[in-house]
């Protein structure tokens, strides 16, 4: 039937293939760097530690690759998140969270300004949470559209998604989604929970 599709909100995930790999080199690089530049302040709101303010490269090209742009890669071919399809995505940056217990994130975005690398304009598209270490029986991250209505659905009625409820998002996985989708993490029941953030940006032809 004829129709027009509107963009629309995606949470893909995936397991990384190197994980075991990347976790054994990267985790004790991450424990190292925590001592040294992570701090429990930077986000407000939250109870976390994060070297958001003094990211450091921390990953290869190859780890960086495994990671990111083959999951990447594969969660364009299996869905329709794109109306225009992206001539070319670029990593902005990306850094570490670690989790004590009760450790959480609030409700939050990323939403960034568009950025001009070498005369071409790039967007910023997409985030991502790899969980590079956990414990926990159930992941923590929750995500949420609170507009106040929604087309075929109950008005003022929230959307959220909880990762928990899915047992294949653990460590291990890596979650892509709009970097302008809500999404928090709850307060963490066993400690030592690791993640690293990403954004990717974009730029389209059309």
């Amino acid at each position: 039937m004829p129709h027009f599709k509107f963009p629309c909100h995606y949470v893909y995930w995936s397991q990384v293939d190197d994980h075991e790999n990347i976790k054994s080199n990267v985790l004790p690089v991450i424990h190292k760097l925590e001592n040294e530049f992570a701090d429990n302040e930077t986000f407000k709101a939250s109870n976390v530690n994060t070297n958001f303010l003094k990211q450091k490269n921390f990953l290869d090209d190859k780890m960086v690759n495994e990671i990111v742009w083959k999951n990447l890669e594969k969660m364009i071919a299996e869905t329709d998140c794109f109306t225009i399809k992206p001539d070319d995505c670029v990593l902005t940056q990306y850094w570490f969270n670690t989790y004590e217990t009760n450790n959480f994130q609030e409700m939050h975005h990323h939403i960034g300004l568009p950025s001009m690398i070498d005369g071409k304009r790039y967007d910023h598209t997409f985030s991502m949470i790899y969980i590079l270490h956990s414990e926990e029986e159930r992941n923590s991250t929750i995500f949420k559209l609170e507009e106040p209505t929604m087309p075929f659905h109950p008005m003022l009625k929230k959307i959220e998604f909880n990762t928990a409820n899915v047992d294949e998002i653990k460590e291990g996985t890596v979650l892509i989604f709009s970097n302008i989708l809500n999404h928090a993490v709850l307060p963490v029941k066993v400690p030592g929970r690791v993640t690293i953030a990403f954004n990717v940006a974009c730029s389209f032809s059309t």
